[in-house]
């Protein structure tokens, strides 16, 4: 994302995990380079390892205030 954000942040709240799997809670914000816009909000993350691997990866994060800052003012 360096390429198309300047000033990402992302900052965990909670850690939880249960055998190969995971879940981590936080916040995560930053500018759209190409609007100057700014985006933030909380994130979820459910991650599953299996031999040193991750075989899953789940994002849920605020789409909406992303599509926004991507949006250029009319």
């Amino acid at each position: 994302m360096g390429a198309y954000v300047e000033g990402q942040q992302a900052s965990v709240d909670a850690l939880i995990v249960d055998g190969a799997d995971a879940g981590v809670v936080g916040r995560l914000s930053g500018v759209v380079r190409a609007t100057g816009k700014a985006f933030g909000g909380p994130f979820a993350l459910r991650l599953s390892v299996e031999d040193g691997r991750i075989t899953r990866h789940h994002l849920y994060e605020n789409s909406l205030s992303i599509a926004q800052a991507c949006t250029p003012a009319e």
